[in-house]
């Protein structure tokens, strides 16, 4: 068969309505497919981890004063866990005053390669800027425990993607860093990239770190903070949550970091929130809260 160019010109033409209609009319809350191909931004990463993404499915929590109009923010949230990731209990309020759209890829636990969680992170913020109308200088990448780690790392592999993070009870940086307050006998929260990727890091991501006396990694965090991002000149934010476990924050401390990412100022800062996480045991161990919706 003999494709003409007007014939191409109309399938690429009815591809692009079909994926405007999506955005359109069904940008809703719930765990769900992306349609089209591989986003632009994660071709490279979703191709290397073999990421088909038909095959994926994304949990997306869209607020109520979402109209695709006004141009939101992006939260990309990834989970320690296997178990359904939804949007954690109390942060739709702070989806909705923020004006954010929440997005977490399924699937992405601490037993998934690090590729594959990688490159779903960046997936997810590609193909949400291709499906609703997004604030590209508001795109930030989260995460819990595990979830946290990988943040930090695909902010540094992708800081043109990424403009911030919200590491909740995990951290990583670009180079090892002086065990001082650490309590742990682990190697833990250092990685490798390149000194350019680093460079447009520290240019162009402000990163917010949130854990408490009872995290058994306050002390990791403390020291990546204060001997990585600190030391080295990155916006960052530590909010240290008196009384805190290994769990995900409540909303106030979550809106206190988002305010942070935020605000035109890049000057690091530390912080003693009082508000106490209250959460319930998750799938694996670790403290996790989802709303079902």
């Amino acid at each position: 068969m003999k494709w003409t160019r007007g014939a191409c010109i109309f399938l690429v033409s009815v591809c692009l309505l079909q994926t405007y209609a999506w955005a359109q009319g069904k940008l809703k809350t719930g765990v769900q497919p992306l349609p089209g191909e591989l986003p632009a931004s994660g071709k490279e990463a979703g191709r290397s981890a073999e990421i088909k993404l038909a095959q994926e499915k994304f949990y997306l929590f869209v607020p109520k004063n979402y109209t695709g109009t006004q141009p939101f923010g992006l939260l990309v949230f990834m989970s320690p866990s296997d178990a359904v990731a939804a949007v954690p209990s109390g942060w739709d309020s702070v989806m909705q005053e923020k004006k954010l759209i929440f997005v977490a890829p399924q699937k992405v636990g601490n037993d998934q390669p690090t590729s594959r969680r990688e490159a779903l992170a960046v997936i997810a913020a590609g193909k949400l800027m291709e499906l609703a109308t997004i604030d590209t200088n508001r795109i930030y990448v989260s995460g819990f425990s595990g979830g946290a780690r990988v943040a930090s790392y695909a902010s540094f592999a992708h800081p043109a993607v990424f403009n911030g993070v919200v590491a909740i009870c995990g951290a990583g940086f670009c180079r090892k860093v002086d065990r001082v307050k650490t309590t742990t006998n682990d190697e833990y929260g250092s990685f490798l990239v390149d000194e350019t990727r680093a460079a447009e890091a520290k240019a162009r991501v402000k990163f917010v770190f949130v854990t408490g006396s009872k995290d058994f990694r306050y002390g990791n965090i403390l020291d990546i903070y204060t001997g990585g991002f600190q030391k080295d000149g990155y916006s960052a934010k530590l909010i240290d949550v008196p009384g805190m476990g290994h769990s995900l924050c409540a909303s106030k401390v979550l809106a206190d970091g988002l305010a942070f990412l935020d605000a035109k100022s890049r000057t690091p800062v530390t912080g003693k929130m009082t508000v106490a996480p209250g959460p319930a045991k998750g799938d694996t161990g670790e403290e996790m809260t989802f709303e079902r919706r």
